[in-house]
């Protein structure tokens, strides 16, 4: 009892919609109950032979102007000169000329016929295509498409031989049908086609009632225009649509149609049987008299519908929306509402602020774990070659070849000085190229006459930022398995920005004329996998990887291959240009 009464308390959300619904549809059903089945079917028959002779008139139309781009067609195919000068032209410049006049004579031409969309002609032997468009409201991905579609029907045979034709043929290209045409004269192709959609503009402003529409449907009862009035309201056609029909699972709709005689195509107009009913006088009458109350009905219920109903979930649904978007913080403020809102609305606001610690501390424990990763990575140094260079200073003192020693010691201070700063996760690109120079003079005086190297990179992107020791990782690879005693080795380091739509990039390529990748490295490289050298130590390679993961995430791309000529190692690495903007910082 307690339940039943909560329920139906004057506070409960059920009492409130019950109540709303009440006062809006109460005094209309009473007044619709009236009706005359006999006015109904006499009403329907009349409809629908008027719609029956106005889609015959306009289909005639319809016929009509097909009939005259087939008749414009067939003239050019078979008693003019302009495609057999375009099929027989010997030499490029006679082709060019006769495309050039046939393309003028197409485009002065196609004005006159308003329900074509363009005309298009194929050579095959030269495998060129040239289509002449009315306007411009086909982009040039759809014309693309629709070229191919074309080419495809030539080539596969289904354009029979000869200049007579009378039949147009209907496809779906693309989201999009076309009804197409096409003649052959000799070896050149001749056609048009038209949009279907385009066909029935002019029957966009007809009354036809809210919901209904026209549309066309080939000879099998499938719609062939983009209206989707068939699927959306369950209308299966039948083939005969000489009498008219009432069809329409959810709501029915009064079918006529009238077929073309120039496709296999049907004109249908689907009318809404409640638009038909509207046309009976009586019903008129009723109409008024439903307008007069439902002004004084209607806007009580909705007052009481959007008050109590519509205002509390309107709420609800763009705190969730907020939520969805981020803002982890936005709450639901329900005063003065239905128990029911009151509810969900407190338990909405507990469950977020729950969720929202959570969020917090999950987030700032992984953040503080690739932080630390981060900066682990980043300061792992090759011991191999502060040895090496040391040794390099040994023995020039002992050659006491002073300058070397100076130049050697002032590239070690820049090298180290760069090191013990790059616990950043970004630096200038600038600085990272300056670093990498230094580590290539130093290795230079390493290997004399054995190494040569250059970097390529524009001013314009010498502020972007990038994780410190990258570039400088992957030349320390080359040099490391490129570099013998053997042949000289050319290091090269290219970047510029990269082609990208949706956000600025930049691309980094590392090139060497050594040995290049082991078949087995390249694949775990691709793969991504973990490498290990003989001492069970991972490469640099793997190092930055991890890194690069870490601080972009599925923004980077990275390739690893052999150069086609040189047999040379080749890396390339694309980054956001902005990595704030990115989200990656």
């Amino acid at each position: 009892m307690n339940v039943l009464g909560r329920h139906w308390r004057r506070s409960s959300m059920r009492f409130k919609l019950i109540t709303s619904v009440f006062i809006m549809t109460v005094p209309m059903v009473g007044m619709l109950l009236y009706n005359n089945i006999y006015a109904i079917h006499v009403v329907r028959g009349q409809v629908a032979d008027s719609y029956q002779n106005m889609l015959s008139l306009y289909m005639n139309q319809i016929d009509s102007a097909l009939n005259d781009v087939d008749s414009y067609m067939i003239s050019i195919a078979g008693s003019g000169y302009d495609l057999m000068s375009l099929g027989q032209a010997k030499t490029e410049t006679d082709y060019y000329s006769a495309k050039i006049y046939l393309y003028n004579k197409l485009s002065k031409d196609i004005a006159l016929y308003k329900s074509l969309d363009s005309f298009f002609v194929y050579v095959p032997g030269r495998q060129d295509a040239m289509d002449i468009a009315k306007t411009y409201n086909f982009s040039f991905e759809e014309k693309e498409r629709i070229q191919r579609h074309i080419i495809d029907l030539i080539r596969s045979g289904q354009i029979p031989n000869g200049i007579s034709s009378t039949r147009w043929r209907h496809d779906r290209i693309g989201q999009n049908y076309y009804l197409i045409n096409i003649v052959r004269s000799g070896d050149v192709y001749l056609g048009g086609w038209v949009q279907t959609d385009q066909l029935l503009s002019p029957l966009k402003s007809l009354q036809i009632g809210e919901g209904g529409g026209v549309l066309l449907a080939d000879d099998q009862g499938e719609e062939i225009t983009n209206t989707n009035l068939l699927s959306e309201n369950g209308i299966h056609l039948n083939r005969n649509l000489n009498d008219y029909e009432l069809l329409g699972t959810n709501r029915k709709f009064l079918v006529v149609g009238a077929p073309s005689a120039k496709g296999d195509f049907w004109l249908i107009a689907l009318i809404p049987d409640r638009h038909i009913l509207a046309k009976l006088p009586y019903l008129q009458s009723l109409i008024w008299i439903i307008t007069v109350a439902s002004i004084f009905f209607i806007p009580i219920g909705l007052y009481f519908m959007r008050q109590f109903i519509l205002v509390p979930l309107n709420r609800i649904l763009t705190a969730m929306k907020r939520v969805r978007d981020g803002d982890w913080s936005n709450r639901v403020v329900l005063p003065d509402t239905s128990e029911e809102f009151k509810l969900l609305g407190d338990s909405f606001n507990e469950m977020m602020n729950e969720i929202n610690t959570l969020r917090v501390n999950v987030y700032e424990e992984q953040l503080n774990k690739q932080r630390e990763e981060l900066q682990r990575l980043q300061l792992q140094v090759n011991p191999h070659f502060f040895l090496n260079s040391l040794n390099i200073v040994y023995n020039l003192a002992k050659v006491k070849n002073y300058e070397l020693i100076q130049e050697m010691t002032m590239a070690l201070i820049h090298y180290f000085r760069f090191m013990f700063r790059s616990n950043t996760s970004f630096v200038k690109l600038k600085d990272e190229l300056d670093h990498t120079g230094n580590y290539l003079r130093i290795q230079g005086l390493r290997f004399p006459g054995q190494l040569t190297w250059s970097i390529d990179a524009p001013d314009y992107v010498s502020d972007v930022p990038v994780p410190p020791l990258v570039v400088q990782s992957f030349v320390e690879n080359s040099i490391k398995h490129a570099v013998t005693l053997d042949k000289p080795v050319h290091v090269s380091v290219r970047i510029d920005f990269a082609d990208d739509e949706n956000e600025s990039k930049i691309a980094i390529v590392i090139k060497d004329t050594g040995p290049g990748f082991p078949e087995h490295t390249l694949r775990l490289l691709r793969e991504g996998k973990k490498i290990e050298n003989e001492r069970g130590e991972h490469t640099g390679i793997w190092n930055v990887q991890r890194r690069l993961r870490l601080l972009y995430g599925d923004k980077v791309f990275l390739n690893f291959d052999n150069d086609n000529k040189t047999g040379g190692a080749v890396v390339e690495i694309v980054l956001p240009a902005n990595p704030e903007i990115g989200g990656v910082r």
